[in-house]
């Protein structure tokens, strides 16, 4: 899925969730200004936990 995709749905964040059992942090991410074309499983390398720090593989991302 693209935002712009998920733009023509009616949603302009993504939640973000960190997958570190002893944080659990989740938070919502405005993607309105990105281009359409961005994938959404694109912004898990970019999504840094500000609870934890954990970033990657430990940060599930998806439409709210």
């Amino acid at each position: 899925m693209t935002l712009g995709n998920m733009r023509a749905l009616g949603v302009q964040r993504l939640i973000a969730s960190c997958l570190n059992d002893a944080c659990r942090h989740v938070a919502l991410i405005d993607v309105s200004k990105y281009p359409e074309d961005t994938e959404v499983p694109r912004f898990r390398s970019r999504v840094v936990c500000a609870k934890c720090g954990a970033r990657g593989n430990k940060i599930d991302v998806r439409p709210n």
